[in-house]
């Protein structure tokens, strides 16, 4: 016999939908990212293209995709913190080159494009001989405000880079730096497994609320399993 409490079982329906839900969209996210893990991995191991080609090719996304250099570059000069191919702090020397015309939500934009990279010792390292096309990474909690009038950036900012460029416009959904082993922050900051582990988590506490809303009723003597 089972005489479920209204109010309780009001709260407790959208709650456990709820929680269902999160947990498969965790798992969702999960089978997501271990593709775009394997696509990413795939990609390393092509042969650079150019990298207008790898822009253009709408057959399939243009992002971790290993490019050649552009022949030619602005004299725009940006320097952006962040590290070399073997992992050591100090400046990425970006340039701009004009986004495709393929890009049609980019026109009149220009792409930011890795030509060196300066240590804090000072040190000039050669231009690299080959890129990767990457998001630019996500604004972070700590990281130092921008300086646009030395044109010193620790944060992507469209808006404070156009200020540093005289109001060119850049591209903000892609920029090409040097390829690196490393695995771009967007892929690597939450792996499948944790998001494996959210969902478990959200699930487990699915499981609970059932727990407690059917302990609640037998306590209240409104679930029964035999006939009295």
């Amino acid at each position: 016999m089972f005489r479920p409490l209204p109010v309780l079982t009001l709260f407790a329906i959208p709650a456990l939908a709820l929680l269902v839900w999160l947990g498969s969209w965790q798992w969702t996210r999960m089978g997501e990212k271990a593709d775009a893990i394997a696509a990413w991995e795939s990609r390393t191991d092509e042969a650079p293209i150019n990298w207008l080609t790898a822009l253009c090719d709408i057959r399939d996304t243009f992002h971790g995709r290993r490019v050649l250099p552009p022949d030619d570059t602005l004299d725009a000069e940006i320097r952006f913190h962040g590290r070399s191919a073997s992992g050591e702090l100090g400046w990425r020397i970006m340039s701009t080159a004009p986004a495709p015309a393929c890009l049609t939500v980019a026109a009149g934009h220009v792409m930011l494009v890795q030509t060196g990279f300066e240590t804090f010792r000072g040190e000039r390292l050669p231009p690299p001989s080959t890129l990767t096309i990457l998001r630019p990474p996500e604004p972070g909690r700590f990281d130092a405000e921008n300086n646009h009038e030395t044109a010193e950036f620790f944060r992507f900012d469209p808006a404070e880079l156009a200020v540093a460029m005289d109001g060119t416009l850049v591209f903000a959904e892609a920029w090409l730096i040097e390829f690196g082993n490393e695995m771009p922050p967007h892929l690597a900051n939450v792996p499948p497994g944790q998001h494996l582990g959210y969902a478990l988590t959200w699930w487990g506490l699915a499981i609970g609320l059932v727990g407690i809303y059917l302990l609640i009723h037998i306590q209240a003597s409104r679930l029964r399993f035999t006939r009295r």
